[in-house]
């Protein structure tokens, strides 16, 4: 009987193994989503990898270069319908986004390249409105969409788990920003920035 139940629980991990799971859901599917996903681009090389979908809206104001891949439940946002000009959300090369990032985008958003994240991080260039006596009496919603300014994160950057990239922002090559800070003002290259909101903690002289 010990035999039997042996042979009835091992022949499923044999016909469908972790490694078949791992290359039909995560590899295969994942390159036939990212097939289908390529053209809703303003430009898209078709060698970006995108996982599951979370949102992806004003598709044509982005463009992604190669070898860029992208975790589960990303949004990538760009709102053309609320601003005067059109947005624009250009993304490098060998970068990597951890599942669950968010970037919205009404001015523009440069991010370089071999950028890694992890994962929940947030990248807006935008509010719903300011903190005016008057904006603050209209329900959210409905408040004007407003940018400080464009964001620009330069090469070689690492974003930690849980942090957040405001409008008006500039993160140089190199930089760190640390899990869960919140960067409200720009970041030199080479430096480490922690903290709500953020502050730098280390700076690493250039070679």
């Amino acid at each position: 009987m010990k035999w039997f139940l042996r042979v009835i629980v091992f022949l499923p991990r044999l016909l469908y193994s972790y490694r078949i799971y791992d290359f039909i859901q995560i590899s295969l599917i994942r390159r036939l989503r990212s097939y289908w996903l390529h053209p809703i681009f303003s430009d898209c090389h078709h060698t970006v990898i995108f996982g599951k979908i979370g949102r992806i809206h004003g598709a044509k104001c982005i463009a992604i270069a190669e070898k860029t891949h992208f975790g589960d439940f990303y949004y990538l946002t760009c709102w053309p319908e609320y601003v005067d000009k059109v947005p624009s959300l250009l993304i490098g090369s060998h970068c990597n986004f951890g599942g669950f990032n968010h970037i919205s985008c009404t001015n523009r958003i440069s991010i370089g390249n071999n950028i890694l994240t992890g994962r929940w991080v947030t990248i807006s260039d935008n509010n719903h409105g300011n903190t005016s006596e008057e904006s603050l009496h209209i329900p959210p919603s409905k408040r004007k969409i407003v940018s400080k300014g464009p964001i620009i994160i330069e090469d070689d950057v690492w974003i930690g788990d849980k942090a957040t990239i405001l409008a008006g922002v500039r993160i140089g090559k190199g930089a760190v920003i640390a899990a869960n800070a919140v960067v409200t003002k720009d970041v030199p290259e080479y430096s480490v920035a922690a903290g709500n909101p953020a502050r730098i903690i280390k700076a690493v002289t250039k070679i």
